[in-house]
């Protein structure tokens, strides 16, 4: 198998295992809704830095700096319990969780060329970011025209809640695609 087929199915294993986990916590979970939100956004980051950082996969301080994120994720939505849920307490964050995402992933690839490549992470998450969006909107329209309930059928569950995690993906995968292509032109 080529590696840019190994690449694509860890993507897409990251996109369904986040989908999987989501929907269970949604549908079968007994936690409160702030557990299910620090849960999700957990996951959320944790999965988004193993993204980022999916060609150095192998290294255990890559999986470790996972955990580490995807706790620090589930701690600031665990510390916002306690505002009040405005638009302004959502997106701050929202933007907390890209941050400490995108800072986790630079710096672990070390200093040389720091704010380069922390603008060409989050310019890639940028990108990806309306991906989920996007076809959980096709994927409601689709539902709404067929008349049909996601969650009375355990497969239409599980697209409502992977589909979305998995056009991330794929959208992650193909910047990174594009970047490995980049920089085997320069060299």
């Amino acid at each position: 198998m080529s590696a840019t087929l190994r690449s694509l199915r860890f993507y897409l294993a990251i996109g369904l295992a986040q989908g999987l986990l989501l929907m269970w916590t949604v549908l079968y979970s007994d936690l409160s809704g702030v557990a299910m939100a620090a849960l999700a956004a957990a996951l959320l980051a944790g999965g988004g830095l193993l993204q980022l950082l999916a060609e150095q996969r192998r290294q255990p301080r890559i999986w470790i700096a996972m955990l580490l994120v995807a706790l620090g994720a589930a701690g600031l939505v665990w510390v916002c319990r306690g505002l009040p849920f405005t638009l302004g307490v959502g997106l701050g964050a929202m933007a907390g969780l890209l941050l400490m995402t995108l800072l986790s992933a630079t710096l672990l690839r070390g200093r040389a060329d720091l704010w380069r490549r922390l603008l060409g992470n989050g310019a890639w998450v940028l990108l990806a970011l309306p991906m989920p969006w996007l076809v959980q909107w096709l994927f409601k329209l689709w539902i709404q025209h067929r008349h049909l309930d996601p969650f009375k059928s355990g497969l239409l569950s599980l697209a409502f809640f992977a589909t979305p995690t998995l056009a991330f993906s794929g959208a992650m995968f193909l910047g990174n695609l594009w970047c490995a292509r980049r920089r085997a032109q320069v060299a």
